[in-house]
């Protein structure tokens, strides 16, 4: 059974593609930064760069375990590993970038820590900038996979991705994308009230399902020990009714 165009993109495959193509990316991945759903990250080039600079963070992999996960560490010895510590930056991974709405990322109080969104496929417009796994491609923030302004996003309007592009821009307030709906409402009104209707229920949504989590490989070890101890409680019950 073939896949179809987005069942391909999950957050699996993110990740794996994420390890893989990092070095010519020009990203370093910071040892001990990764939670569910995240991971630290430092923009250099080239790969060579990229390549050094890891060496160096996993000769001191403990101070970076201590950064990210004690928060009473002490600053790391090396001025260069501190510095570098301070630079880096949390970037959440995704199977598509329209999923920062679908997870309501751009609501959380405390999502301001992320400088840029990790994603198989580059199908919104985000307030971050981008990076595409799907061609290993770089995206400043609000630019997007397929512009706005060119003549061929009257037709990409009609395909997934396109929508899911304006949807996210109309989103935002992109005076380029309200200029376009605007047109767009010159020539078909119906579907110019419809898109319409989608922002405002885009705005006004509120997400009904598991939020992702970013919790650390420690946390998730102390939430793992007290489920299983509950659960040996539960049954331990059980077996003495």
């Amino acid at each position: 059974m073939t896949e179809r165009p987005f069942s391909r993109y999950t957050r699996e495959k993110s990740w794996a593609a994420l390890y893989s193509q990092h070095i010519n990316a020009g990203y370093v991945l910071i040892p001990h930064s990764r939670t569910n759903n995240s991971i630290a990250v430092i923009r250099r080039e080239p790969a060579e760069k990229v390549q050094e600079i890891t060496r160096k963070l996993y000769e001191h992999a403990d101070q970076c375990d201590a950064f990210f996960n004690q928060s009473d560490a002490d600053e790391p010895n090396d001025p260069e590993v501190a510095d570098l510590l301070k630079r880096s930056k949390h970037a959440v991974v995704l199977a598509r970038s329209s999923d920062y709405y679908h997870y309501h990322l751009d609501d959380k109080e405390d999502m301001g820590v992320f400088g840029l969104v990790i994603c198989g496929i580059h199908d919104s417009y985000l307030q971050l900038p981008v990076w595409e796994l799907r061609n290993n491609k770089r995206y400043a923030a609000r630019e997007t996979s397929i512009d706005i302004s060119s003549p061929v996003f009257e037709h990409a309007r009609k395909t997934q991705v396109g929508h899911s592009i304006l949807l996210g821009a109309l989103h935002n307030g992109d005076k380029i994308a309200k200029a376009f709906l605007e047109a767009l409402k010159k020539r078909q009104e119906r579907t110019y009230w419809r898109i319409r209707a989608e922002v405002d229920a885009m705005q006004e949504a509120q997400y009904r399902g598991r939020h992702l989590a970013f919790m650390t490989e420690l946390e998730r070890k102390e939430v793992g020990a007290k489920i299983s101890q509950g659960l040996k409680l539960y049954y331990a019950k059980r077996r003495s009714s």
